[in-house]
């Protein structure tokens, strides 16, 4: 713009608006804390806004204030400004330089208003008394996404959140009233995107002492605000929190602690405010909050003190420490947090309680396991050896009927020690007590045997029994008793549930590295509704007193358990009257357990060196107190070609060998006065006896027991009933005798 065409009047009108215009801008930016502030200027050297360049420009050109009667106005000091020098607005690297030209004032006052006002950081805009705007700058209408045209003459309003035009309509009427808008906040809506919060203050615009409309400058305080929502959000969680949240000084003088404190320490808020957290501590209470500080400042730390509330009550806390630093990382506050851990105290002494009895009463089952085992199978073996003698008519022929009474009482014994044997083994397994002895099996030889064993039953109800073995199985890696075990109570309720003269079936494959052993019939079937309980133990899907079909409910559970422990699985697929399908999966490669089983002693080199196939007649120890069984095994020890010596206790036993030599000592473990792990102790500490092999014949068969034995220094172990087989096998392996007839049971 030429000031050629202007008198001098009108020039300095035009001056003095624009000086009114940069006093409003100093008065709009002053609380926002502008980093250029026109009256800042005052006084400072202007070698500080002159290039490097131009350093030989420097003069004495001051910008010097007065005051009028409209407030501040800014004069250029023309006459002291050396000419050409160039001006770079503050904290603007990007602006244009501005070039002082000695000719023209009114250029260099709009310059400098232009200059700043353009380089801004924040949003300036100028709007005429209808709210109509006349003016943004740059960094406003890179805010909005607006060029001129698209604002120019605009209501403001149109540039406002839809949410805060009424709140700021009215601000806008204040401004009209009062001259001032301070700090007002709203949200402007750009052409695109997010809203955008803003904080604004604002003056009115005068020309000629008119009042022309408003200007305001504007920051974007998004940011801060998201940050405030976020404080709000945090102080509110602390305010809400179960936990008490205390700040204190390095010296432990308590700056702030929320409602979660009161509540747990028992004192007012406003009472806490200035006092030491020392307070809560009851003993020696100074000394652990400096050690806590310490730990606070070391970088945190957590755990278990004794607190104390207002009354007196003292208490368990999880207290927490850690440090809050300033701006340079340095600790200058510590936060406690503290939970109150009382119901937790009570609720572990209460589980510590209920751990000790269910110790006591797993004890007790154990114990009970035990003494049941010992109490039925010493019986057991008096009926099941007696019957078999019998049964073989040893001593005398038996009549047909007198023959039929002794197969039954045999059988109802044999039923019995199943029964007790899954009992015993169903425990094991939910102890974790029992080991697998993992050794290759091989598949269809081991099919072929275990379905002999059920011919017989499924000859007496007229069942035919089908099988289809896939050819080139490999060998299975499992416990071949415990697979046995398995398929035998399938196969056994297969036949026992299923109508007479029909079929049943064991069909073997191998699927994706598993065995699969699947079990058929055409039996009764079983509801999908009572799938679920087949395997639970002792359940029996007609427990009514008319049921048809004997059983105690342990098979399926048991056969289950047993399947997982080699890491396979059950499956059953049945309806009624359709016959039922269940299939094991075992892994065909599964591993040898790390645990060793101990084996028996072996025998010494002398004994062996003597063992023979003569029928030289050896002598046998037993040490039984109980009569039944210790006639038993005389009578049978001595039809098999034996001398037999019977004591019932362990000092008849160490007395007889006083003055006798035995070949073998069959020794029982439960015994009254010395047991048998104290009569093994003095045989072995004997030079005399300490040769003499000892196998154990107990009825204790639980976990363990027999590795108990074997350590005790026996050289083998037997489980009552006594399996004959076993039993000869024994005494030919540590005798210079083998039986004449062994009797089978």
């Amino acid at each position: 713009m030429s000031i050629s065409h202007e008198t001098n009047d009108e020039l300095r009108q035009r001056i003095k608006d624009l000086e009114q215009q940069l006093q409003a801008l100093k008065d709009a930016v002053a609380p926002l804390q502008s980093d250029l502030d026109p009256l800042s200027l005052l006084g400072r050297s202007q070698e500080k806004f002159v290039l490097p360049a131009e350093s030989y420009h420097r003069s004495q050109t001051s910008i010097s204030s007065s005051s009028g009667e409209n407030g501040h106005n800014l004069h250029l000091d023309r006459e002291k400004r050396p000419l050409n020098s160039t001006v770079v607005p503050a904290n603007c690297e990007n602006a244009a330089p501005l070039r002082y030209h000695p000719e023209i004032d009114y250029q260099d006052s709009e310059q400098l208003f232009r200059a700043y006002v353009e380089t801004a950081n924040d949003m300036v805009y100028t709007v005429d008394m209808a709210g109509g705007l006349t003016f943004i700058n740059s960094y406003g209408q890179k805010l909005l996404g607006c060029n001129e045209t698209e604002w120019l003459g605009r209501p403001y309003l149109d540039f406002v959140a839809q949410n805060d035009r009424q709140r700021t309509a009215e601000a806008f009427a204040l401004l009209m009233q009062t001259g001032e808008l301070v700090d007002f906040e709203f949200a402007l809506q750009p052409k695109t995107g997010s809203e955008i919060y803003m904080q604004v203050n604002g003056r009115l615009l005068y020309r000629n002492q008119q009042l022309i409309g408003g200007m305001g400058i504007a920051r974007d305080v998004t940011e801060r605000k998201r940050f405030e929502k976020q404080l709000q959000m945090f102080l509110k969680a602390v305010e809400s929190a179960y936990d008490s949240a205390i700040i204190t000084d390095l010296n432990g003088q308590i700056q702030y602690a929320n409602p979660a404190a009161s509540r747990m320490f028992g004192y007012n808020l406003d009472a806490l405010s200035g006092k030491n957290i020392a307070i809560f501590y009851p003993e020696d209470g100074q000394e652990q909050v400096r050690w806590l500080i310490q730990r606070a400042a070391a970088g945190g730390w957590s755990g278990e003190f004794i607190c104390q509330r207002y009354n007196g009550d003292r208490f368990p806390a999880l207290v927490s420490v850690g440090p809050i630093c300033n701006e340079n990382g340095q600790p200058s506050a510590v936060s406690f947090i503290s939970r109150d851990i009382t119901s937790q105290k009570q609720t572990q002494a209460e589980l510590a309680a209920k751990n000790i009895e269910l110790e006591r009463a797993n004890r007790l089952k154990s114990e009970f396991l035990a003494n049941m085992s010992h109490e039925l199978r010493t019986p057991l073996t008096a009926v099941l050896g007696f019957s078999s003698l019998l049964g073989q008519q040893i001593f005398g022929e038996l009549n047909a009927k007198q023959a039929l009474y002794v197969r039954q009482i045999h059988q109802s014994g044999k039923h019995l020690l199943n029964l007790i044997n899954d009992v015993l083994d169903l425990s094991k397994v939910e102890a974790g007590q029992i080991v697998l002895d993992i050794a290759p099996i091989a598949v269809p030889q081991f099919c072929e045997a275990t379905l002999a064993l059920v011919q017989e039953q499924a000859r007496s109800r007229g069942i035919s029994i089908h099988k289809s073995i896939q050819t080139n199985l490999i060998p299975l890696m499992a416990d071949e008793l415990r697979v046995r075990q398995m398929l035998l109570n399938l196969l056994s309720n297969a036949i026992k549930f299923s109508n007479e003269h029909s079929n049943i079936g064991l069909d073997v494959t191998s699927q994706g590295g598993y065995l699969v052993l699947a079990v058929w019939d055409e039996g009764i079937g079983i509801p999908e509704s009572q799938h679920t309980l087949l395997f639970q133990p002792f359940q029996q899907l007609d427990s009514s007193l008319s049921r048809r079909h004997e059983g105690t409910g342990l098979g399926l559970a048991l056969t289950r358990q047993l399947a997982e422990l080699h890491g396979g699985t059950v499956e059953v697929e049945s309806q009624m009257g359709q016959g039922s399908r269940f299939t094991i999966r075992l892994p065909l490669k599964l591993h040898q357990p790390s645990e060793e089983k101990l084996q028996p002693l072996p025998v010494s080199e002398t004994l062996l060196s003597t063992a023979s196939e003569s029928q030289t007649s050896s002598c046998v120890l037993v040490v039984e107190d109980n009569s039944q069984n210790s006639m038993l095994l005389k009578d049978l020890l001595q039809h098999w070609g034996y001398e037999v010596y019977c004591a019932v206790d362990g000092c008849q036993a160490l007395a007889w060998l006083g003055s006798h030599s035995a070949d073998l000592i069959l020794l029982d473990i439960q015994l009254p006065g010395l047991d048998g792990f104290e009569i093994i102790r003095r045989i072995r500490a004997n030079p005399v006896w300490c040769k003499i092999p000892v196998v154990a014949t107990t009825a204790l068969a639980m976990v363990g027991d027999r590795d108990r034995c074997l350590a005790a220094g026996m050289q083998d172990y037997i489980s009552k009933p006594i399996d004959y087989d076993i039993l000869a096998t024994i005494l030919a392996k540590y005798t210079r005798h083998r039986p004449l007839r062994p009797v089978t049971t």
